[in-house]
């Protein structure tokens, strides 16, 4: 199993597999255009298991909150053939290794918020939730937690 950042030929295979979750009502064509934007403040990862990728996600560089740094993790995903064998875990867990420092990370949750609880990422109040079938959570230290709790809904990043 080798973490490691998405090579540029496997981002079309990493855009298709997206597309059968987040098409909403755009062509394939269009998904790849919107993706793509997040290519330039971030960098996609995967999980390689004898060279299949079997999970992907992207980090992204988000504006710093409360002069912390601050990154988002979105599309988070698993092929359907490989779910279910702890690969979305493995790549997880090696990503919040790789920017564990004093800062925030955020994702937006389309699956049940329990899978992230697992790595202490943490549900935020309902006064910066703004999406109903997204759950946005974070992940940081206490002492960001608190100060965090204090901010506006303007700190808190939108959907990515």
């Amino acid at each position: 199993m080798i973490f490691r950042q998405a090579l540029p030929q496997e981002i079309n295979f990493i855009f298709s597999e997206g597309y059968k979750e987040w098409s909403k009502t755009r062509t394939f064509e269009q998904y790849c255009s919107d993706n793509a934007k997040e290519d330039v403040y971030g960098t996609r990862y995967v999980l390689d298991v004898d060279n299949e990728i079997v999970s992907s996600l992207i980090i992204l560089k988000l504006k710093d909150i409360i002069e912390k740094k601050a990154y988002g993790i979105g599309s988070v995903l698993t092929p359907k053939i490989y779910a279910g064998q702890g690969y979305a875990t493995e790549l997880l867990k090696n990503c919040i290794q790789k920017e564990q420092e004093d800062s925030f990370i955020f994702l937006y949750s389309d699956i049940n918020p329990e899978f992230y609880k697992r790595f202490n990422f943490k549900i935020l109040p309902t006064k910066f939730q703004r999406y109903e079938k997204s759950v946005c959570m974070v992940y940081c230290n206490d002492l960001n937690w608190n100060e965090l709790l204090y901010c506006s809904i303007d700190s808190i990043p939108n959907y990515f």
